[in-house]
């Protein structure tokens, strides 16, 4: 997986960010190798994830996006379908998708790698 450097700085107050206002909530984003799902597990809890499919990362098709159930993520492409930890769960990825570090400020959600 290429390495990509991961930096960015969101207030959870703009109403571009409204859904991560609710738990299971999840916006897309620009940044990583193939822009980012940022995800609310609980108040103070976020995740973020590349978009890269680790099944073929040189792929552009392989953009993952969240199931419309909300249960799981999926990339159209191959159909390898990623848990909320970023595990692969069915397909035929092997690899976790990548996940980069979140911590939360007052309103101001930090990503990183």
């Amino acid at each position: 997986m290429p390495y990509v450097f991961v930096q960015k700085l969101i207030d959870l107050n703009n109403t571009s960010y409204q859904a991560l206002r609710f738990d299971r909530g999840f916006v897309y984003e620009t940044g990583g190798i193939r822009g980012l799902i940022i995800y609310r597990r609980a108040s103070n809890a976020f995740i973020a994830f590349d978009r890269v499919c680790t099944h073929h990362p040189s792929n552009p098709c392989g953009v993952v996006e969240i199931e419309p159930t909300g249960f799981f993520m999926r990339c159209p492409c191959c159909r390898s379908a990623f848990d909320f930890e970023g595990n692969p769960i069915n397909g035929p990825a092997n690899f976790p998708m990548v996940r980069y570090r979140t911590s939360l400020s007052g309103s101001l959600l930090s990503i990183n790698n």
